[in-house]
């Protein structure tokens, strides 16, 4: 795969099954950062660790670097509002 820009990447993923709601390239590193939310933030939504594995899934060749999940913990039962994906293609 050619390298793609952060909202191909995006669109290539949306296209894949894997709803990122957006994907940015880091031009230093040229690491892949997918934002995985609800807009409004006002429900829960898997962690960052299945969203990683749904990547992995539709692009084996892919080398997650990290996972980040911000918990509501405010909210009760402490939901996870956004999860970030890290990764190079």
């Amino acid at each position: 795969m050619n390298t793609l820009s952060g909202r191909a990447m995006c669109r290539h993923l949306m296209s894949l099954g894997v709803a990122a709601q957006k994907v940015v390239r880091k031009r230093e590193t040229g690491d892949y950062v997918a934002d995985f939310y609800i807009p409004d933030m006002d429900d829960s939504i898997a962690p960052a660790s299945q969203w990683a594995q749904a990547i992995r899934h539709v692009l084996p060749d892919v080398h997650i670097i990290e996972t980040h999940d911000t918990v509501a913990s405010w909210r009760q039962n402490q939901p996870i509002i956004h999860a970030t994906v890290v990764f190079q293609v």
